[in-house]
């Protein structure tokens, strides 16, 4: 008896402790995903910075700063551009991580509803079944009709 329940016991903590993980799994792929993309945007936005130093560390006469200024405007579009497109990708990680963080809300909170039905009906069903036990174990009940059951048998044998 006790190893079942305590079988059981365990069953149901680990079904209770499944969306927990799957929360955790989730949120770590996140924190690595968002981790991969600050990576890759230091890397480049470093990469632009020394370009810009050398570039600047290049300048010797007059004609070498036109040429490092008019580099300039195309250098300020291009990190206008790599900026949005990064704010772009980080929602882009941010949206998916919400829906499924959304989506695994939703399934626990039907597993629970189901769960909770079902314990509900378990209980319903020991409830039933303690009630129909103790009415037929009752000893008061099982005299009155053990003195109906005389009373039938000896107005048969009369």
């Amino acid at each position: 008896m006790y190893t079942e329940m305590f079988e059981k016991t365990s069953t149901e903590m680990a079904q209770a402790l499944n969306p927990i993980r799957e929360a955790q799994n989730k949120m770590l792929d996140h924190v690595a995903k968002v981790a991969d993309f600050q990576m890759e945007a230091m890397k480049h936005y470093s990469e632009l910075s020394l370009g810009t130093l050398r570039a600047m560390a290049e300048i010797k006469d007059p004609q070498s700063l036109q040429a490092y200024v008019s580099k300039q405007t195309e250098v300020t579009k291009s990190l206008g551009e790599q900026i949005t497109a990064d704010i772009n990708q980080l929602v882009k990680i941010n949206r998916s991580f919400t829906e499924d963080m959304q989506k695994l809300t939703q399934k626990s909170v039907t597993t629970a509803s189901e769960q909770a039905k079902k314990a509900a009906k378990e209980v319903t069903d020991q409830a039933t079944n303690v009630a129909t036990r103790t009415t037929t174990d009752d000893p008061a009940s099982n005299a009155s009709s053990s003195s109906a059951s005389a009373k039938k048998q000896r107005a048969s044998s009369n």
